[in-house]
């Protein structure tokens, strides 16, 4: 083989299968060594052909994911909301599947481009705002000029700014969403888990919105500004306090509809603009718990469009204007083509936005 083996990602196939390198080792059962595992994937060594067959059929991937000359990023300006009893070992995993989607992704921008409709997200630092993210979340409604009242289809929104989103199962309902800012050529990135609810995914990727705007540079009360950017990105406090009358359960229901956010987010938001005293606040968060609504709400947002496609259009433009096959797409993402068609939308319709194909 001509390209170089590279051992970062052998280390990052690992992470992505949940394999320790003395459980890869074990797998791969020849006389391969733990020490001789770590000395290729640190790039000391390179493995001989025969061993690269024993990796990919170890780890279920091509031969070709190996031989990139890419570098593996750390998960270093990702931010994302996780609960505690989430492994590290699943956590890791899972920052490593959206690594596989970011090489993929930088692969297939080298041949198309995404042509955004909106202005893109501004950087703004909280401290300009005196930490008035209310303000913040204003400024961004503005800068896209979204119309009054309840945000129809945010997914659309952040697509058109320039931001790709990568929906996928998490396999854990643990963690939400987590995102990467604008870098290597790549613009900004939002991962976020397609098993919530519509509602709850609005909120996430309200949530992540918040980071990639607020959150360049890490912040002690970031997951707190993040959510308070997506509530009043999602639920101006002006426009929605009028909403806040006669209010009950029911009505709490009726609002989640109108305005795509939880009935949690929508008590919360209550107390937060004045509409609720700390009494009430109370008594309806005992009821939500007592009724099992803060597992599963009563009414589900179903009506709501939220559906990724920038992905979709990447995708088609190279099956369709660029002639790829699934068996060419296969080989140069080192995926087996059941895994591809899991990660990657390659059977769908013509894109509904135009992509620049680069002659090169």
């Amino acid at each position: 083989m001509s390209k170089q083996f590279n051992g970062q990602l052998l280390a990052l196939a690992r992470q992505v299968r949940r394999l320790s390198q003395a459980e890869l080792v074990e797998k791969i059962g020849s006389a391969l060594t733990q020490g001789t595992l770590s000395k290729i994937e640190h790039g000391r060594v390179q493995p001989s052909e025969e061993l690269v067959g024993a990796f990919s059929s170890a780890l279920k991937l091509k031969s070709s994911f190996f031989f990139d000359g890419a570098y593996v990023r750390e998960p270093m300006v990702s931010y994302h909301r996780k609960r505690q009893k989430l492994t590290a070992r699943d956590l890791d995993a899972l920052y490593g599947i959206a690594e596989v989607y970011r090489l993929n992704i930088r692969r297939c921008l080298e041949s198309v481009e995404v042509e955004a409709t909106l202005p893109s997200l501004p950087a703004i630092d909280p401290d300009q705002y005196e930490r008035q993210v209310e303000e913040i979340a204003a400024a961004v409604r503005q800068r896209w000029q979204v119309p009054r009242g309840p945000i129809k289809d945010l997914t659309k929104l952040v697509e058109d700014s320039g931001v790709i989103i990568v929906p996928f199962n998490f396999g854990t309902p643990l963690i939400d969403g987590f995102c990467q800012h604008k870098c290597d050529g790549l613009p900004p990135l939002v991962f976020i888990n397609n098993q919530q609810p519509k509602d709850r995914y609005r909120f996430s990727l309200a949530h992540e919105v918040g980071h990639l705007v607020m959150h360049h540079t890490p912040h002690p009360e970031q997951e707190i500004e993040a959510n308070r950017f997506a509530s009043e990105l999602l639920m101006p406090s002006k426009e929605i306090a009028h909403d806040f009358y006669d209010l009950s359960l029911k009505k709490f229901m009726e609002l989640k509809l109108y305005w795509g956010t939880s009935m949690q987010a929508l008590i919360y938001k209550a107390w937060q603009v004045g509409r609720l005293d700390d009494r009430m606040f109370k008594y309806y968060n005992v009821e939500m718990s007592k009724r099992g609504f803060r597992k599963r709400e009563p009414v589900e947002a179903s009506h709501l469009a939220e559906s990724p496609a920038t992905i979709k259009w990447i995708m088609e433009a190279h099956v369709g204007d660029l002639g790829y096959t699934i068996n060419d797409l296969s080989d140069i993402f080192g995926l087996e083509e059941d895994e591809l068609r899991e990660m990657f939308p390659v059977d769908r319709p013509k894109p509904r936005l135009r992509l620049i194909v680069n002659q090169r």
